[in-house]
């Protein structure tokens, strides 16, 4: 059998197995009630591109969703049958040269979800649109939280306030920004901290026509909530105000949900091998210092099924950090080579981040 065909059988396998669980599902009633993830592993695809089949996958358990390219470095991410609201979606740019990836835009389309993304890289001293391979989820949420841990997000206004918000309890989210200096806005998130440094952040700019970065400058738990501190920058590593989307979970998947998936762990590279460092089925994660600007990370026993991804730099500052290849599996081992580091001009940082692997079982 060609190598066509076989990738051919492959994918009518996923897709009729997604199709019979989907069938039998039961409708969802707790948190999320909608997500979805995937790798564009193409940099240049052609329109309706079906995204890498081992890499993807929706809470309707079908594998179809695809991405189309728009404008330089610009692409239209549809996920099928997961059309909702309050949503928030999150981008990690794959690529082992200086270049970051945002969120352009999101909305529903009919009964699709869509999630636009804007890339980036530098050209000499120029920031200039360009294509790239990228992860990107969505996820929305409104019911109640079953099960362990806890799981909030907000999508934050470039001027302050939340445009959509989910947490778990009675509390209501904030995001402030007035009088505290342009593109740093503090987040409250209400009733989701246990008073100790657990748990994983991950946050990703938003904007419809400028460069724009965000991450985690600080974070303080407290009996009452997590207090937040957003940094967001433009291309040059000047503060900027922007738009941005910030998701917190602690002891469940990035996109909210447990049970499924069972499989799924995250750290935070300053706090390693301590609370921040989780791993579902109590194995161990690795990390290890591969370069100047490169971490190595092992997340064991969790590299089951379909699997995702997101990274967000840690610190002040305008360091910014991606993934420098496509993680992999060794056995059930998920291989992270590696989370890479850049500095506002194109150089190697210090790699300092929040890093999340979720699997869909």
């Amino acid at each position: 059998m060609t190598s066509r065909r076989i990738v051919r059988a492959l994918l009518a396998a996923l897709l009729g197995a997604g199709a019979a669980a989907a069938a039998g599902a039961p409708a969802q009633a707790a948190t999320p009630d909608r997500w979805a993830f995937a790798f564009m592993h193409n940099p240049t695809p052609p329109a309706g591109l079906l995204m890498d089949p081992a890499r993807q996958w929706k809470s309707d358990n079908i594998p179809n969703s695809t991405v189309s390219p728009l404008v330089v470095g610009r692409y239209r991410v549809v996920f099928p049958n997961i059309a909702s609201a309050n949503g928030v979606a999150h981008v990690t740019a794959v690529a082992g040269d200086p270049r970051w990836c945002q969120v352009w835009n999101y909305y529903a389309s009919g009964a699709n979800q869509i999630v636009e993304v804007q890339c980036y890289k530098y050209a000499g001293a120029a920031i200039v649109p360009d294509w790239s391979a990228f992860t990107v989820m969505y996820s929305t949420s409104s019911g109640p939280l079953v099960g362990p841990g806890t799981y909030a997000y907000v999508q934050g206004k470039s001027t302050g306030g939340t445009q959509t918000s989910y947490n778990p309890g009675p509390g209501v989210n904030t995001v402030s920004h007035g009088g505290i200096g342009s593109g740093t806005y503090k987040v409250w998130l209400p009733g989701v901290s246990t008073g100790s440094y657990d748990g994983n952040l991950q946050v990703t700019a938003q904007h419809p026509n400028s460069p724009r970065r965000c991450k985690v400058d600080s974070w303080n738990p407290g009996g009452a909530g997590l207090d937040v501190v957003v940094r967001c920058y433009d291309h040059t590593g000047a503060p900027a105000d922007s738009w941005f989307d910030l998701t917190y979970h602690r002891e469940r998947s990035v996109y909210g949900a447990f049970d499924p998936p069972k499989h799924f762990a995250y750290l935070w590279t300053p706090g390693w091998p301590g609370p921040t460092s989780y791993n579902s089925v109590g194995s161990v994660n690795n990390l290890a210092l591969a370069g100047v600007n490169l971490h190595y990370i092992e997340f064991h026993k969790v590299g089951i099924g379909q699997g995702h991804v997101q990274v967000t730099a840690f610190k002040g500052g305008s360091d910014y950090c991606n993934l420098q290849n496509v993680w992999g599996l060794s056995g059930s081992v998920v291989l992270v080579r590696n989370v890479i580091c850049w500095t506002a001009a194109g150089g190697p940082a210090s790699p300092q981040s929040f890093v999340t692997y979720s699997s869909r079982v």
